[in-house]
């Protein structure tokens, strides 16, 4: 049971959501540029393949996913 209750806290923690128009990550309203960018509370992000695939994907494909990635989340 911890286990289901842990994927489904990471799951609302760090995968984007959608609510109405509003895009959100854990309890924050992000934005997207047109080049992929992710800025969320005053921060911006590089929208990098692994990033967009750990926020994106249920199940994540780590094959894509680089230190760089891991450093920003």
């Amino acid at each position: 049971m911890s286990y289901v209750y842990r994927l489904r806290f990471l799951y609302t923690q760090y995968v984007i959501r959608k609510y109405g128009v509003i895009f959100m990550i854990a309890d924050s309203p992000i934005v997207v540029d047109k080049v992929g960018f992710i800025t969320m509370k005053e921060r911006v992000f590089k929208g990098s393949k692994g990033l967009w695939e750990m926020v994106t994907r249920e199940k994540v494909n780590t094959e894509f996913i680089t230190k760089d990635d891991l450093k920003t989340i």
